[in-house]
């Protein structure tokens, strides 16, 4: 049985994720943040007997599954995703791979979520926070990259920095070339909670990768974090990008899925 999400029973979510964010992240996160004031943010959950076994969110057209004993019943949230025509879907490889032998008009990517155990590469001294005022430089930077941030655009990724960014759920760490003085590394917070934070938007210029400048200046975003006390979690999809966060201290939690609708 699938219920929705009322603020009678939010406690009831939390209580049943307890500290396990490294497999619900933004479920956790948006039901934080927005609450259900959000009329494009929703939550359900589903019982088996009167016992909590899945936990739902949407936002806009994706959604977010955590089952903490992954006991959910699959035909019943199936039946919910092809109600709602969910347009992308995520959740802990081992529960998209049931679902997905029933969704064949989905198509599956798989990456690694992983959390920071113990910083164990030198953060770069030259590696700063940087002040809103330099947005503009980051997000080109962020925008000119193929698979981080030019599917969405340099205004559409503007807005997103910018929101975090004044509403204190984001930082951006930069580093900048000697010489000439450009912005030539990015790490990025893109969720922030006083438990935790999420990584993202790291990339360096082409013309400086293979010299440790992203492993640097995500170290010293890493520290920063972990002296303020927040467990610290990033999504790495690619091999160069899980070698990055392995050589600064990641340990994988589990493997991560994405279902995608193919019109």
């Amino acid at each position: 049985m699938i219920i929705e999400c009322t603020n009678d029973n939010i406690k009831t979510v939390f209580n049943y994720i307890g500290e396990d964010y490294g497999k619900c992240l933004y479920i956790f996160i948006d039901l934080k943040k927005y609450g259900l004031d959000d009329d494009n943010f929703n939550v359900w959950i589903q019982y088996n007997n009167d016992k909590i076994c899945a936990i739902i969110s949407e936002y806009y057209n994706g959604i977010q599954i955590y089952s903490k004993f992954e006991d959910l019943i699959i035909e019943e949230i199936v039946k919910f995703i092809k109600q709602k025509d969910v347009k992308t879907l995520f959740s802990i490889k081992p529960i998209i791979n049931k679902i997905n032998e029933f969704l064949p008009n989905y198509k599956q990517e798989t990456g690694i979520v992983g959390e920071l155990k113990k910083l164990i590469f030198e953060p770069n001294v030259h590696a700063y926070s940087a002040p809103i005022s330099e947005l503009e430089e980051i997000v080109k930077l962020v925008s000119e990259d193929e698979n981080i941030g030019k599917p969405y655009g340099y205004d559409s990724l503007f807005s997103q920095y910018y929101e975090r960014k004044t509403s204190n759920f984001g930082r951006n760490f930069v580093l900048r070339d000697k010489i000439n003085n450009e912005i030539i590394c990015h790490a990025g917070t893109y969720a922030e909670l006083p438990e935790f934070a999420v990584i993202g938007g790291v990339i360096t210029s082409k013309q400086y990768r293979g010299k440790g400048f992203s492993k640097g200046t995500l170290s010293a975003l890493c520290h920063q974090l972990k002296s303020e006390n927040k467990r610290v979690f990033s999504y790495y999809y690619i091999p160069s990008a899980t070698k990055m966060h392995t050589s600064v201290g990641f340990k994988k939690i589990e493997e991560w899925s994405k279902l995608s609708k193919i019109d």
